[in-house]
C-alpha cells in the first residue's frame, strides 16, 4: 500500500473520530446526518458562519479527494461530483478543507 493511501486513510479515520465526538457532545439523534463537502477557505468560513456545530480539517490538496471519498464511504453516503465550470478559462477552485455540518442545525 502506498504511503499516500495510508496517510489518507489515517486522515479519514481521524476525521471520523472527530465527527463522532462532535455528534456525541452536541446530542445528535440517530437520524441526524452530517453533510460532508470539500471547501475553499471562503466556503469553509461561510459554512461555519451558517451552521453549528461544524467539523473542519485542513488537508493537503493531494490527499483531499481520497480522504473525502473514504469519509463519504464510511458514512455510507453517495458522492456528488462538483459541477465543472463551462468556462474553460475560469479559475478552478482550490479545495483545502473537509467540512462537515448538519443542515438541520443552523446557527441562531
Amino acid at each position: 500500500m502506498s504511503n499516500d493511501k495510508q496517510t489518507a486513510q489515517y486522515k479519514a479515520a481521524e476525521y471520523m473520530y472527530d465527527l463522532s465526538n462532535t455528534a456525541l457532545e452536541n446530542g445528535f439523534k440517530t437520524d441526524e446526518r452530517w453533510e460532508i463537502s470539500m471547501a475553499t477557505a471562503a466556503e469553509k468560513k461561510a459554512i461555519e458562519k451558517q451552521y453549528y456545530p461544524t467539523v473542519s480539517s485542513g488537508i493537503i490538496p493531494d490527499l483531499l479527494t481520497t480522504t473525502f471519498r473514504l469519509v463519504k464511504n464510511q458514512l455510507k453516503q453517495s458522492i456528488k461530483e462538483h459541477a465543472a465550470s463551462t468556462d474553460r478559462f475560469a479559475e478552478q477552485p482550490v479545495y483545502e478543507y473537509l467540512v462537515a455540518y448538519n443542515a438541520n442545525r443552523p446557527r441562531r
